[in-house]
């Protein structure tokens, strides 16, 4: 299959997929409570010890700071997070992941994991370990910088 005709397949199945996947769950994730961006700030203050920068989250996430202080606003309406100025220095705002945050987060992980195992249990495991193998050389190229923009040839 030409990488044309892939592209446009991958376009149409992706959306169908996340879709699919979201009806096994039932989670603040799948209700719309918090948005993925949000998740992601959440699993990266989780890993966080024992808290974070505001701009190093923004980075992280690539977006502005001004972006990153509305997506933590929110996670603090919902107690899910925390802010506090940094002690040596009160102009760095730091961020962290409060116990409701980390109930929130492993009950999002939890229902993701028994949605994967419900989904690829009707797979066979060579079947999901090609997957896997596959996902992860894809992750692997998606995390790197991109590269210079590369004219079509026709």
């Amino acid at each position: 299959m030409n990488i044309d005709r892939f592209s446009k397949r991958m376009v149409e199945l992706m959306p169908a997929l996340i879709r699919g996947f979201a009806r096994h769950e039932h989670n603040s994730l799948s209700r719309g409570e918090i948005t993925l961006p949000q998740l992601w700030a959440l699993e990266h203050l989780a890993r966080q010890s024992p808290n974070c920068p505001m701009h190093a989250l923004a980075e992280l996430l690539h977006i502005s700071r001004p972006a990153a202080t509305g997506l933590i606003n929110r996670l603090i309406s919902q107690q899910l997070v925390r802010r506090e100025a940094d002690a040596r220095d009160r102009r760095i705002v730091l961020v962290a992941i409060t116990a409701k945050g980390r109930r929130a987060l492993t009950n999002i992980w939890d229902q993701k994991q028994r949605m994967i195992v419900d989904i690829f249990g009707q797979i066979s495991p060579s079947d999901r370990a090609h997957y896997l193998a596959i996902l992860e050389r894809v992750t692997a190229i998606a995390s790197q910088a991109p590269r210079a923009k590369r004219r079509r040839q026709p």
